[in-house]
């Protein structure tokens, strides 16, 4: 059951509340009793958590039931549901807790704008793109030929969420297309079992490290970013801190500054730790930056001081930025 509830009632304490309702929801699931009232209930508490978050009750992996905590691919909630997560009591034989949408143990029949859908019968090309470590899937169902087009991407979303799960979608699917014509693509189990093997060996993969140029009106950039760094990875690292080396003279860095900058990038790297996560930098004309995510600024801070008294004398240019979805990404063409 998945409900998407909003209510004007007060919030409450969530696990005040969860407490006291536990027992009662897991005997109306059971009993096949649950109503209006008690999806009300828990949604006003789920509203005490944050306003926006959707909610799921489900079958667990080793308890009877789970609910399950949506963040619906916002950062910002993501960081709320896993906060929520972390306060959650132990699972035990009646219940367990996640903070996304888990994979349904089996595909269900939608209906949606008044049209019911198999999800079975989804068919999927897919490739698998090894900078990115990104699986980019395109979709069709049977049903496509008389759905209209937000039909077809609310259902191709329901069912990645539902095969494979919310993290693992976000974490693994890349592009998502739809086709227009039958294919013999894979069966939604064929799919489930591409991803694992993908997921399995992708840190097996290849350099995903691209290099790449962009041209501005303050010239042209050398660009070298990680293509495969996924925000889901980083939950709180929702502070952009970039830092500028000044090139002396106005120009690019010759092949001596350049492998002197280098070294000194890699030292900043290795200082940082997982203090800081390096997503790439830009080079142009009179200055080279690098760009890092990071929770803790004030860590962040004292790692900079500390690296730039042991360089050469040099400008250095450094500023702090609240960037949750990580749009800074487009400043290295990965975004």
């Amino acid at each position: 059951m998945r409900f998407f509830r909003r209510d004007s009632s007060t919030p409450v304490d969530f696990w005040e509340w969860w407490s006291g309702a536990a027992d009662r929801l897991a005997q109306a699931i059971e009993a096949g009793a649950m109503d209006k009232g008690l999806i009300d209930e828990i949604t006003r508490a789920v509203r005490g958590i944050h306003p926006q978050l959707a909610w799921e009750l489900a079958p667990g992996a080793t308890a009877r039931h789970a609910l399950c905590i949506s963040p619906e691919g916002r950062a910002d909630l993501r960081q709320v549901a896993l906060r929520w997560l972390a306060t959650a009591p132990a699972a035990d034989a009646t219940w367990e807790f996640h903070a996304s949408r888990q994979p349904s143990p089996s595909l269900a029949v939608l209906e949606i704008a008044g049209q019911r859908f198999d999800l079975s019968e989804m068919r999927a090309i897919s490739s698998w793109d090894t900078r990115r470590r990104r699986l980019d899937v395109r979709l069709w169902h049977p049903g496509f030929e008389r759905a209209a087009e937000q039909v077809r991407l609310q259902l191709g979303f329901l069912f990645l969420d539902n095969l494979l799960g919310e993290d693992a979608v976000e974490r693994w699917i890349g592009q998502i297309d739809f086709l227009e014509a039958p294919t013999g693509g894979r069966t939604p189990d064929e799919l489930r079992a591409d991803v694992d093997r993908r997921t399995t060996e992708a840190s097996n993969d290849a350099d995903t490290w691209v290099l790449g140029q962009l041209d501005g009106p303050g010239g042209p950039a050398i660009l070298l970013a990680n293509a495969a760094l996924k925000r889901i990875d980083h939950p709180f690292a929702d502070k952009h801190v970039s830092i500028g080396v000044v090139l002396e003279g106005g120009g690019m860095p010759d092949d001596a500054l350049a492998a002197e900058l280098n070294r000194e990038e890699d030292d900043l790297v290795a200082r940082f730790g997982d203090v800081a996560v390096y997503a790439g930098r830009a080079t142009r004309p009179g200055m080279r930056t690098m760009h890092f995510a990071a929770e803790d600024t004030d860590r962040v801070r004292s790692v900079i001081d500390a690296w730039a008294q042991d360089l050469p004398p040099r400008r250095i240019k450094v500023n702090f930025a609240d960037d949750m979805d990580w749009t800074f990404r487009r400043e290295l063409g990965i975004g």
